[in-house]
């Protein structure tokens, strides 16, 4: 997709936002799904005048607007939908159904794109912008990029850091940290406990996300957020980490011919995203790592990461689900997680070591 078209685009849609619009922004609900969230709701309110009339966190994680979502959008009769940093382009019958709704729905995202077109929804993912594995260009730092041709966010450049590290990518944008840490007179330390901040208010206490977010949207700087109540679920979630790290070491299989390092567990909290990330970041760079969570719903949750991008991991899940009611699969290609019932996960997991040999 042609660059200039797509910021000639993005640009007449922002720049005809008003005080008149009702507009609603969706956000995911991990660090960088928050971040880039926080910078959305500023560049709105810097555009306009005014903040978005509704800023929506959806209960759990999902590509899809949940029926209560739509409610929503109806209830405060919202004219004009963004989200930002999940897949809605992936969920096609959601498209729809926001459409009969609202005039139009702009998408922002670093997600693997769906190449889903429709009239009243424009979709802009990172590889449209820069020549890079959109993995590697969070939203947060998309959206920065992307509201600053209009709107000075210079003030709020430690959020879209604070997404960056959330997922993981650091080193490839770190001449931007670095200036924004000088520029705000903070560290990456800072930026990576917000980070972890966020994540641990996700897995725990999720029905604060929201609060969160708002709290997030007042602060200055990231010491108010380190110095807020929320810091109390950072040692709450280190210590359900190692709790689940230590069962990893006991109940972990290891299939050296498909590289692949598979876990099962449970926990009442979604904290497999955090401990996968730990293990693959520090332990299995280079091996396909996939942990799999029961929460006693009837259904289990699963993360797959791999560093060296050897596995299109996203790709794997996704058609691993294929066929399966009530199943969901996406994300990065290093980095991505689904949902199945619990019926189905022999066959999944079959599927898997299949797809791996």
């Amino acid at each position: 997709m042609d660059r200039e078209k797509v910021l000639e685009k993005f640009d007449s849609i922002v720049k005809a936002y008003s005080k008149t619009d009702k507009i609603a922004l969706i956000h995911d609900l991990d660090a960088d799904g928050v971040s880039s969230g926080v910078l959305t709701f500023h560049a709105i309110k810097l555009l306009r005048g005014k903040e978005p009339d509704l800023v929506i966190t959806q209960s759990h994680k999902t590509t899809k607007l949940m029926p209560e979502t739509l409610e929503l959008l109806k209830e405060h009769k919202i004219n004009k939908l963004i989200t930002v940093d999940f897949a809605l382009d992936q969920q096609k019958e959601s498209v729809k159904e926001a459409e009969a709704i609202v005039d139009e729905i702009l998408v922002i995202d670093h997600h693997k794109d769906y190449e889903l077109t429709s009239p009243k929804t424009f979709i802009l993912k990172a590889n449209y912008i820069k020549e890079l594995d959109p993995s590697k260009y969070p939203t947060s730092k998309l959206v920065y990029d992307l509201f600053s041709r209009h709107v000075s966010l210079q003030k709020f450049s430690w959020l879209s850091c604070v997404g960056l590290i959330g997922d993981n990518q650091l080193e490839v944008w770190r001449d931007s940290v670095e200036k924004a840490k000088a520029d705000h007179g903070s560290s990456i330390e800072e930026f990576f406990t917000v980070s972890s901040i966020i994540t641990s208010v996700e897995v725990l206490v999720p029905e604060q996300l929201n609060d969160l977010f708002y709290f997030i949207a007042s602060s200055f700087t990231p010491k108010q957020v380190i110095d807020s109540k929320y810091n109390e679920y950072l040692k709450k979630l280190d210590s359900e980490v190692e709790r689940v790290k230590e069962k990893f070491e006991e109940g972990k299989e290891v299939f050296e011919k498909q590289e692949l390092i598979w876990f099962e567990f449970e926990s009442e909290h979604n904290v497999k995203s955090a401990v996968v990330n730990n293990v693959s970041n520090n332990i299995y760079p280079n091996q396909t790592v996939i942990f799999v969570q029961d929460k006693h719903d009837g259904f289990v949750s699963f993360s797959a990461r791999r560093q060296d991008f050897k596995v299109k991991t996203n790709d794997l899940l996704e058609k691993a689900i294929t066929g399966f009611e009530q199943a969901g699969a996406g994300g990065h290609i290093p980095a991505s997680a689904g949902r199945i019932k619990k019926e189905d996960l022999p066959e999944f997991k079959k599927r898997i070591l299949e797809a791996l040999s």
